[in-house]
């Protein structure tokens, strides 16, 4: 199959898997099969970034001269996106305001950072008493502390979660390169303009008005971005940041040391340990100590308590939204639990291993082995999600714009003879 061909079934999977967390929810009968096709078209593109040359994302001026006659048009689109983006956000944040009965996540947060600016770091994680008669901070460092500038700046926290979004699609803006691909291009902008539309005017995700997701979101595409460029310090603080705020990574972790010991590349485990030591010191354990560490690291076994409850009082979550979950049913709950720690580690594992004998066994083209184990293993963590909120499913969409976009960017000359 050539590189031309495994571009276009890239763009196709792409396509397909955003119709599915957007606009083919809001038609009933079809969300179970968009629940089907969403991870399928997720693994897709995991695998076909394996036949696509090695990503070579730089950052240098001089490697992106190439692009400055293009930049107005950037700098243009970064505008209108950014005033578009304002103008939904307000709208959102002035028709929903801040209320822990709609939505808990960001009142607790907001008096986790109110603790944390105050001074009173030892009691971060203490029980906040204003919330449900009496609630337990279960959020890790580093999702909830960017919230704290707009506590700070005394701005509504709604405002965190736009800025991430609007600094997720600058990313996209910039990575993506239209005029190397103009056949292809359209599909792509198209594609991440529906996506861009549905989180601006749906209120199926409440990813705005209610929810802290876009830092998870920002993180996310930031360690995607690293995993482009190929520094080990970039990927070191974007593993460390994605770690300390969502752990759906977790089952990706091993397969990549895997890799780079494969690769010889002991300095760089060395690298990626002392990133990860000094984030988790700096963040966690030396302003709040180990007791709330140990908290966190037991909240997975009240998942399956919390799902029963959401199964009785809102099915809709399950019936509505993307993911497994509403082909297990309440019934087979703790199934699908088990099933989402053991395939969350297997899954990556077992591919990676994989790969690597064929590239080294069978002497098979493959690249970008990194970035394809990283993009499958989100998309087995939130299809098999004990409780599959929408907003959860974004950022494995997002890591997908942000890779597609490179990919399909490259020039024809990069991309080589058939193989």
């Amino acid at each position: 199959m050539s590189k031309a061909t495994t571009k276009k079934l890239l763009i196709v999977f792409f396509v397909l898997e955003t119709l599915c967390a957007t606009y083919a929810l809001l038609f009933a009968p079809v969300v179970p099969i968009a629940s089907i096709v969403y991870p399928l078209s997720g693994l897709a593109v995991a695998a076909l970034v394996l036949f696509l040359p090695q990503a070579k994302q730089s950052f240098s001026v001089q490697a992106n001269a190439h692009h400055l006659p293009s930049l107005s048009f950037r700098i243009m689109a970064v505008i209108i996106m950014c005033v578009e983006l304002f103008h939904f956000s307000n709208t959102w944040i002035s028709d929903a305001p801040l209320d822990f009965h709609d939505a808990d996540m960001l009142p607790i947060m907001k008096i986790m950072c109110e603790r944390f600016l105050s001074g009173h770091w030892g009691q971060v994680y203490d029980t906040i008493p204003e919330i449900w008669n009496g609630i337990r901070p279960v959020y890790l460092p580093a999702m909830w502390m960017p919230f704290s500038a707009g506590v700070a700046a005394g701005f509504d926290l709604r405002w965190v979660t736009a800025i991430c979004l609007a600094l997720t699609f600058i990313i996209f803006i910039f990575v993506f390169h239209p005029t190397h691909q103009k056949k292809n291009s359209p599909y792509i902008i198209a594609t991440a303009f529906v996506l861009f539309w549905w989180l601006s005017v749906q209120n199926a995700h409440g990813l705005i008005p209610y929810t802290e997701e876009g830092v998870v979101i920002f993180y996310y595409v930031i360690l995607t971005l690293a995993l482009l460029n190929g520094n080990i310090w970039f990927i070191g603080i974007g593993i460390s940041v994605c770690a300390l705020s969502r752990y759906a990574l977790i089952g990706w972790l091993l397969p990549f040391v895997l890799l780079l010991l494969h690769e010889k590349k002991y300095r760089s485990i060395v690298k990626l340990v002392l990133i990860g030591t000094v984030a988790f010191l700096l963040l966690m354990m030396l302003p709040f100590g180990w007791a709330p560490f140990q908290r966190l690291l037991s909240l997975p076994n009240q998942y399956i308590e919390f799902g029963l409850r959401v199964w009785k009082d809102s099915p809709i979550v399950f019936s509505s939204s993307l993911g497994l979950a509403k082909f297990f049913g309440p019934k087979h709950i703790l199934l699908q639990h088990r099933l989402l720690i053991g395939l969350t580690f297997v899954v990556p594992l077992l591919f990676m291993l994989m790969v690597l004998w064929l590239k080294s066994k069978k002497n098979y083209s493959i690249n970008n082995i990194g970035l394809a184990t990283f993009k499958l293993s989100l998309v087995v963590f939130y299809n098999l999600i004990d409780v599959p909120y929408l907003y959860l499913f974004y950022t494995s969409s997002f890591v997908s714009l942000i890779m597609v976009g490179y990919f399909i960017s490259l020039h024809d000359k990069e991309i080589g003879p058939t193989s």
